[in-house]
C-alpha cells in the first residue's frame, strides 16, 4: 500500500462522501426492488404452462441418457 492509498483511507471528507454514496445506493436498491416486485410479482406467481414443464422434463431425460 502506497502513501497515497494510506492518505485516502484517513481522509474524513472522503469517508462522508462514501457514506452518502452508500445511502443513495441503498435507497436506489430499495426503490428498484419494490418497483420490480410491483411489476412482476403477479407474473412470477402464475403457474408454469404444462407444455413448458413437459419440454423441460424431456430435456432432462435427454441429458441423463447421454
Amino acid at each position: 500500500m502506497g502513501k497515497t492509498d494510506q492518505k485516502k483511507q484517513n481522509d474524513p471528507a472522503k469517508a462522508g462522501t462514501e457514506q452518502e454514496s452508500e445511502a443513495v445506493d441503498g435507497a436506489f436498491d430499495l426503490w428498484l426492488r419494490c418497483g420490480l416486485h410491483q411489476l412482476y410479482d403477479t407474473v412470477a406467481k402464475e403457474p408454469i404452462p404444462e407444455a413448458l414443464l413437459r419440454m423441460i422434463e424431456e430435456d432432462r431425460q435427454k441429458k441423463n441418457d447421454e
